[in-house]
C-alpha cells in the first residue's frame, strides 16, 4: 500500500530542514546467533500483529537469497510485547535468524527510528538495510531481486511494489483506488521512493542523515517515510524502483470500507500539507501553501471528473478531491492520526 503518497507535490528537489538530534532508544529483547556480517538486515516494525508477523517471518525464511541475512523485529508495544515474543520463539526454533528489540516511544516514525538504530548498533558491518511491514508477505524472490537491483543500478535506495490481497472476497472494487496501487509500475531510476513497506538502502544513508531518521512529527499521522525519502533525495542519494521485487499486503475487511478509504485520502492530503509547511523556510513560501491548497481544492472536482471519465471508477475518482480537502483541513488543525495507539485496536 502506498503510505504517505504525496501525488500533488512537485518533483524537483527542494531544501529540507534538518531535524534536532534525537537518538531513538531501544531495548534488546532477544539476540540470536547470526552471521558475523550479514549481507542484509531486514527490519520489521510490528504493533500487535503477532500472528501475521509470524507469516511475514516465514515468508522471509522461504527466500531464495543465497547470502546470509538477518531479521530484526522491532515491537512498538512495550506493554504487550507479543511481537517480540513471537519473533524470539521463531528465532529459537531456527525459522529465521536475527534479533528482536522493543521501541517504547509510540508512533510509526519512532518505531522505524528504533529499528534502524538497532540495525546500525547490532549489525554495524552490514552494508544493506531493508524493510518490510508486519502485515506483508515477501515473494520468495523478493530479497534477491531487491539486492540485485541495488547492485545492478548502484542506487542508494531501492523500492518495490506492495500489492494488496484483500480478505473480503467482494473487495475487488477497491483494487484500483490510489491508496492500494503502487505509485511506480516500471523498473528504473526514480526521483525518490514513497513508502517504507518494501525497500532496501545502503547503510550509509542512515549514517549520513543521522538520527532521528524519520521525523517524529509524523509519528501518528504517517508520512514520515515519504519525508525521509525526500530528505535522502535532497542529500544527493539516488533511488531506483524494481517492479519484480514484490511484497503482498494483507488488507483486512475493515480497510475495504468507504469510511476507511475516504479517511486515507484525507490523510494523504494532510501529509502533503505537513511536509510542505515543514520545508517552507521563507515567509513567501509559507504564504504560497494556503494558496496552493485552495487552488487544488478548486481544481479537485475537475480532477475527479477527469479521472472518472478516463477510468469509470467512481470510488477512485474521489481521491483528488478528498486529498485536496485533506490539505485544507490539516491547515485548519485537523490531522487524522492513523498510528496513534488505541486500547484494544490496531493503529
Amino acid at each position: 500500500m502506498n503510505d504517505g503518497i504525496a501525488r500533488d507535490l512537485p518533483m524537483q528537489a527542494q531544501p529540507t530542514q534538518s531535524l534536532p538530534a534525537r537518538p531513538e532508544p531501544f531495548e534488546v529483547a532477544y539476540a540470536g546467533k547470526t552471521a558475523a556480517a550479514p549481507a542484509v538486515v531486514v527490519c520489521i516494525p510490528t504493533m500487535r500483529r503477532p500472528d501475521h508477523l509470524a507469516l511475514t517471518l516465514r515468508s522471509l525464511a522461504a527466500q531464495d537469497f543465497a547470502r546470509p541475512f538477518a531479521c530484526l523485529v522491532a515491537d512498538n508495544d512495550p506493554a504487550g510485547r507479543a511481537g517480540a515474543a513471537r519473533a524470539e520463539a521463531m528465532m529459537r526454533e531456527g525459522v529465521v535468524t536475527g534479533a528482536a528489540v522493543v521501541v517504547a516511544r509510540p508512533g510509526h516514525s519512532s518505531a522505524c527510528n528504533g529499528v534502524f538504530a538497532a540495525a546500525r548498533a547490532l549489525f554495524p558491518d552490514t552494508p544493506l538495510v531493508a524493510m518490510i511491514d508486519d502485515d506483508e508477505l515477501a515473494e520468495p524472490d523478493w530479497l534477491r531481486r531487491i539486492v540485485d537491483a541495488q547492485e545492478r543500478s548502484g542506487a542508494d535506495l531501492v523500492g518495490g511494489p506492495v500489492l494488496p490481497r484483500f480478505e473480503r472476497p467482494d473487495a475487488g472494487r477497491f483494487a484500483g483506488h490510489p491508496v492500494f496501487t503502487p505509485y511506480y509500475t516500471a523498473s528504473g531510476p526514480v526521483p525518490f521512493l514513497y513508502g517504507s513497506g518494501n525497500f532496501a538502502m545502503r547503510a550509509q544513508v542512515l549514517d549520513r542523515l543521522g538520527q532521528p531518521y524519520l521525523d517524529p512529527a509524523f509519528d501518528f499521522v504517517g508520512g514520515g517515510d515519504f519525508d525521509f525519502f525526500k530528505r535522502a533525495r535532497d542529500a544527493g542519494f539516488t533511488a531506483y524502483f524494481e517492479a519484480e521485487a514484490r511484497a503482498v499486503e494483507t488488507v483486512p475487511a475493515g480497510r475495504t470500507s468507504l469510511r476507511w478509504v475516504v479517511a486515507r485520502s484525507l490523510r494523504y492530503g494532510a501529509i502533503n500539507y505537513m511536509i510542505e509547511r515543514k520545508n517552507a523556510r521563507r515567509p513567501l513560501d509559507r504564504l504560497r501553501i494556503p494558496a496552493k491548497s485552495l487552488a487544488l481544492l478548486g481544481l479537485g472536482p475537475l480532477r475527479s471528473l477527469s479521472r472518472l471519465a478516463s477510468s469509470g471508477d467512481l470510488l477512485a475518482s474521489t481521491h483528488p478531491l478528498l486529498e485536496a480537502l485533506g490539505r485544507v483541513t490539516a491547515q485548519a488543525g485537523f490531522r487524522p492520526e492513523q498510528y496513534r495507539p488505541r486500547e484494544g485496536r490496531l493503529p
